[in-house]
């Protein structure tokens, strides 16, 4: 079963898109309860149901194209925690940088 945020990724389409596909009837979800809360789960065939180009594989151009936008998105991310724990300890010299290379396994 699939989040509303698992749908968006898999058929690449917007939130707007996919709750207008549900308030017409192209996209069936299920109720199930998570903490205590109501969520909409999707079956993954619902969703190449309402969307067949998501069934569809991806170029190697796409691919590296949403490669790019994640890699863009996390080093926003990175930039706002870097932010955060400035704001947090000013005066400390903290500073998360990115890994390169494999990490070494401890044996």
């Amino acid at each position: 079963m699939l989040r509303i945020s698992d749908v968006i990724e898999l058929a690449m389409v917007s939130r707007k898109t996919i709750y207008n596909a549900i308030n017409s009837g192209r996209l069936k979800y299920q109720l199930v309860t998570v903490d205590n809360r109501q969520v909409r789960m999707f079956a993954e065939e619902d969703v190449f149901d309402a969307f067949p180009r998501a069934s569809r594989t991806l170029t190697h151009e796409q691919e590296v194209v949403a490669l790019r936008e994640e890699v863009a998105s996390l080093k926003f991310a990175l930039a706002e925690l870097q932010k955060a724990v400035n704001a947090m300890d000013p005066d400390s010299d903290y500073e998360m940088k990115a890994v390169k290379g494999k990490p070494k396994s401890s044996r």
